[in-house]
């Protein structure tokens, strides 16, 4: 009997031990996932249905909003370029994207009711016409934005192959050769302190060239380009001289729509402001006649390595004299090289011995503009200095002394003045009669 009843007694208190082991685990668990170990009051919520049903909805309230806001959040970045493609080009309906012209908004400023059109220009049109230090294709950026910005201030047609042969020969850089040439055209400009002065004045109505530099998208040296107005949202529009630019395709959008300010910052170097309000109704127009006389050389026909050569030796023995002293030095090498007591090529006659103290020098010369204008004027006439004047220096070459040209004094080839080999015609006898 004992016995039998320590079995029952035992089997009762087993049955009651394992009666509270998922308390136990539902403790364990709780503390597994980080929650609150509070087993009595989670065994109630989990066990009770009339508790459990309003608790889910929670949950359900707190997630549903969630979603449309990450929706809404995805959608713009996906739409906003599908909206720009759509609505740009119908803003840009009245400007092509190939049309040769802009618009200007200086004449809307203004507004006149039929706004002028800015000229669209291009340097790489003019790949052998000569112009500074190379042609207006290599280095004419500046000129070729300068024909655009006087063609629009005036109404006439100034082409950048017409300013190249005025202004191409006047200085020896091509900020110095816009701003001749400006004034020259008697346009109302001024330097732009900063790109805050550009801005200013282009919201005004004014126009600007500007001067790039790297790291600037539209270059990777120097460069040229016109400012030509604002758009409605305050976008810059952009003439550019350089064609082969409305190919790039980070550039395309801001041809067609115009550019940021930013765009025009990076690599801004300075810029010249065209006022567009202070042009006269009746503007100057500029023309520059070059008188031209038969030509006195008529068999020299210079290869262009041999103008290249007589280019430097002009750029080293005058290129800080007049136009007139830099053609008189191209005469003084043509006049040797027709006398028949010189050699017959030009390179002869340059580097013969004891002739030129500038051929040891020829290798640092830069020659531009104004040095081949002086052997054009030289070989087209008319001419300055008499066929039998020879030598030119700082001093007296002999005692036949023809004249002076600013530094350099020029004396006739002796056998000339008494009745030598050289015949000189009756309009230079001149000097040489009056001569002792």
């Amino acid at each position: 009997m004992q016995s039998h009843l320590m079995i029952v007694l035992s089997g009762a208190i087993l049955g009651l031990l394992l009666a509270g082991i998922p308390g136990t685990f539902q403790v364990a668990m709780a503390c597994s996932e980080g929650l609150q170990p509070d087993a009595p009051e989670q065994a109630a919520v989990s066990t009770t249905p009339a508790t459990t049903v309003p608790a889910l909805p929670e949950p359900v309230k707190e997630t549903e909003p969630t979603e449309p806001e990450q929706t809404l959040e995805m959608v713009p970045e996906e739409t906003v370029p599908e909206q720009t493609e759509q609505i740009q080009p119908t803003q840009e309906a009245t400007q092509p994207p190939n049309t040769p012209f802009l618009t200007s908004m200086a004449a809307q400023a203004l507004e006149d009711p039929q706004p002028a059109q800015m000229p669209l220009y291009f340097q790489t049109d003019y790949p052998n016409t000569r112009y500074g230090s190379g042609t207006i294709e290599s280095s004419g950026c500046g000129i070729t934005s300068l024909a655009m910005v006087a063609t629009y201030l005036t109404s006439h047609e100034y082409l950048p192959d017409e300013l190249a042969d005025y202004f191409g020969g006047t200085a020896e850089n091509n900020i110095a050769r816009l701003e001749n040439g400006s004034t020259t055209l008697q346009l109302p400009w001024k330097k732009a302190v900063n790109i805050h002065e550009t801005m200013s004045a282009l919201k005004q109505g004014d126009i600007a060239i500007v001067l790039l530099n790297a790291p600037s998208p539209f270059t990777l040296s120097q460069h040229f380009i016109v400012l030509t107005g604002l758009t409605e949202d305050g976008r810059i529009l952009v003439n550019d001289p350089y064609q082969p630019n409305y190919e790039k395709w980070d550039l395309k959008y801001g041809f067609e729509h115009g550019f940021l300010e930013y765009d025009i910052l990076q690599g801004y170097q300075g810029a010249w402001i065209y006022d567009v309000s202070a042009m006269p109704d009746d503007p100057f127009i500029y023309s520059e006649p070059k008188p031209t006389g038969p030509s006195r050389y008529p068999g020299v026909e210079l290869t262009w390595e041999e103008q290249q050569l007589l280019a430097r030796v002009i750029w080293v023995e005058a290129r800080g004299e007049s136009a007139e002293g830099q053609q008189a030095v191209a005469e003084i090498v043509l006049n040797r090289l027709v006398h028949p007591d010189f050699p017959d090529t030009l390179v002869e006659v340059i580097y013969a011995e004891g002739q030129f103290r500038s051929v040891k020098f020829l290798d640092d010369a830069e020659p531009y503009q104004a040095q081949y204008d002086a052997i054009d004027d030289a070989l087209s006439g008319p001419n300055i200095l008499p066929m039998d004047v020879m030598y030119f220096a700082t001093y007296a070459e002999n005692e036949y002394v023809w004249g002076d040209i600013g530094g350099h004094i020029f004396c006739y080839y002796p056998p000339a003045v008494a009745g030598g080999t050289w015949e000189t015609k009756p309009e230079e006898t001149t000097p040489e009669e009056t001569m002792p």
